[in-house]
């Protein structure tokens, strides 16, 4: 019997920066030798953007590490970084390797418990928080973790009355650090680092039990960025936006190392409220977002027609329509390419602008699935946006190349940097899983067990997900092999393929699909999108004055009951949605029904809703739900409310 047929990946194209088993502080240390007056940070301030070049980011670097180091750091330590993705959270990374110490992040909006999670379990010994929001949290686990020495904030306000000994601002900790050792002091220590030590700990997303921190060290951080390189023809001096949490590992790889290998220019939004207007003053020619991101951006512009005339309406869909026609390849002779730059002039350029992406040259989404029409729509629209797929353990895995049309795919392999790693070998085992030769993580911290059932990698490390690969060598995702379900029938069916789907459509902002053994049929709860609904329910003169009020109107539930039927059509008769419902309360990764990178955790969801799920499975009509709801402060409250169970007429 044959064995399976192996792909490779591409070698990189010619000019690309290679790491050469440098550090990331070293390739910092690099750059402002040989870039020191280019840019390397733009960052916005009361309104104002601000410019920092390669050799003033050095100069802040060591300034912040003679600071950490003048409090007590020592090498092989953790600090933890509690930011939105700043300027001062980017040198203080790069500051606390340069002295050989590591860095955990932790999701900026991330709760108490979870915090000192991981602050507990990574063994962090300092921390750094943004603002007296984070501060708060992190004094609020020091009663529970005697461990951590000092606390650093970064903005003061509200902070001045706070007289705990073990609190300071970073503009002291760099006063402090100002007469420690000698001045080449931090240049000596950032020498010393060597390329396969540990820069960072990742936590997984832990939809099933609890986050493991993996460990990233500065090759595998570095070989992912060349992979980004080598795949979407990153070349020096392009424009960059960091939006997504470094607590992903997926912005370690982009927002950390893509800019100092390439080197790109770092831009940071002033507030994340204000991304979309500063995504439009930057033009950012690379971006990531997460699928519910690009989803949200798709709604909003769906949001804006909802408001618009009669006659722009019209000329939307005409210019959608003509986008849509060319991206399939239908566009065929010199009246169809007259009528797409009309549509272009007239209407795509100018959504390119109302999103900020004009000068986009590659736009990932990464974390989880996106439908293939929202790829498509995007396209359409003139935005090359392509699929990021991959994972903490193994790094990125594959993208869409720019050009590739195969909006239902996750791409091809992306090329490694030949100065660490040997080229990706994939290929199809028995199961139908993926399994991958790939440069990996160094493991689990303190988890020697689940280290070992990730595998040495010498037969290929098994990544747990259903996929093929089609006559391109493209991969396209099915499922996670432990998602894939069968009903009580035997029929199987894919929950993500038609969750991915259901969320195309502007008025479901997440789907959950149910169905197994002991079930007859597939069944699915539905999160409205509040804005979206909200802004269809005026257009159409409904009264309505809560969420949960608004989820179960009529009219909203025509249109849902509308989407699931497309979606029905792609599927095979047994597999397809036979009853719904609208969760009365939007899912909250406070109330652990996401993770942080808004993935489902489905067995949070299934417990909690799971009297809907039963008047789903029954003859019922309405339920009345009584549901626990955590509010940010950790307050929780009891929301009754009724909730209409709606059949869908398909055959079982």
């Amino acid at each position: 019997m044959s064995g399976p047929h192996i792909f490779h990946a591409d070698p990189p194209g010619e000019g690309l920066r290679r790491s050469d088993g440098r550090t990331l502080p070293q390739l910092l240390r690099d750059n402002a030798s040989q870039f020191s007056r280019s840019p390397a940070l733009k960052f916005k301030k009361a309104g104002i953007w601000q410019r920092r070049d390669w050799g003033q980011v050095l100069n802040e670097v060591r300034d912040v590490a003679r600071g950490f180091a003048a409090i007590g750091l020592k090498r092989g330590e953790v600090v933890a970084l509690i930011s939105e993705n700043t300027a001062e959270q980017f040198i203080t990374e790069l500051a606390v390797q340069s002295i050989g110490a590591i860095v955990v992040c932790v999701y900026p909006d991330a709760p108490t418990d979870e915090l000192h999670y991981a602050l507990d379990h990574s063994r962090a010994v300092m921390a750094l928080g943004q603002d007296q929001e984070q501060v708060d949290k992190i004094l609020d686990c020091l009663s529970r973790i005697e461990r951590i020495r000092r606390v650093v904030f970064v903005e003061e306000r509200g902070l001045w009355s706070y007289d705990d000994p073990r609190l300071t601002s970073l503009a002291n900790l760099i006063k402090e650090g100002a007469d420690f050792e000698t001045p080449g002091w931090v240049d000596a220590r950032i020498a010393e680092g060597r390329a396969d030590e540990p820069a960072a700990y990742c936590y997984t997303s832990g939809t099933t039990s609890r986050p493991k921190a993996a460990i990233l060290s500065h090759a595998f951080i570095l070989d992912n960025a060349h992979r980004l390189m080598g795949a979407l023809n990153v070349r020096p001096g392009g424009n960059y936006l960091s939006y997504i949490s470094p607590a992903w590992a997926a912005e370690q790889f982009f927002g950390i190392a893509l800019p100092l290998l390439a080197p790109l220019v770092l831009h940071f939004a002033e507030k994340p409220n204000t991304i979309q207007h500063d995504l439009r003053e930057i033009g950012p020619e690379f971006l990531m977002f997460t699928p519910r991101q690009w989803e949200m951006q798709a709604s909003g512009i769906e949001a804006r027609m909802m408001a618009a005339g009669r006659w722009r309406q019209r000329l939307y869909r005409w210019g959608l329509a003509q986008g849509l026609a060319r991206v399939r390849g239908s566009t065929q002779g010199l009246l169809s390419g007259l009528k797409w730059k009309i549509a272009d002039l007239l209407v795509l350029k100018g959504v390119r602008d109302v999103l900020g992406l004009t000068q986009a040259r590659a736009v990932l989404s990464g974390g989880a699935g996106l439908s293939a029409e929202l790829f498509e729509r995007f396209r359409a629209f003139g935005v090359p946006l392509g699929n990021l797929y991959g994972s903490t353990e193994l790094g990125l895995i594959s993208t869409h190349r720019p050009g590739s049309r195969n909006a239902h795919s996750l791409g091809s392999l992306m090329p490694s940097d030949p100065s660490v790693a040997q080229p990706i070998e994939a290929w199809i085992d028995e199961r139908g899983q993926l399994r991958l030769k790939v440069l990996s993580f160094s493991g689990y911290l303190d988890d020697a067990d689940a280290t070992k059932e990730m595998g040495s990698g010498l037969d290929g490390f098994e990544t747990g997900d259903a996929v093929r690969i089609d006559e391109t060598g493209e991969l396209v995702f099915l499922d996670r092999l432990k998602d894939l379900r069968a009903l009580k029938s035997g029929k199987s069916y894919p929950p993500q393929f038609i969750e991915n789907h259901l969320r195309a459509a502007s008025l479901i902002r997440d789907a959950v699909v149910i169905g197994d053994e002991a079930r007859d049929s597939v069944v699915a709860l539905i999160n409205v999108d509040s804005e979206i609904a909200g802004r269809f329910a005026e257009l159409k003169g409904l009264a309505y004055g809560t969420f949960p009020e608004l989820s179960q109107l009529d009219e909203v539930r025509r249109e849902v009951s509308q989407a699931i039927e497309n979606v029905n059509r792609l599927l095979d008769p047994g597999a397809r949605i036979s009853a719904f419902a609208n969760l009365p309360k939007e899912l909250d990764a406070d109330e652990s029904e996401l993770t942080r990178s808004r993935k489902l955790r489905r067995g949070q969801i299934h417990d909690r809703y799971s009297a809907i799920i039963d008047a789903l499975y029954s003859g019922r009509d309405e339920i009345r739900t009584e549901i626990e709801v955590r509010y940010q402060d950790g307050t929780t409250s009891k929301l009754n409310a009724p909730v209409a169970i709606n059949r869908m007429g398909v055959p079982a």
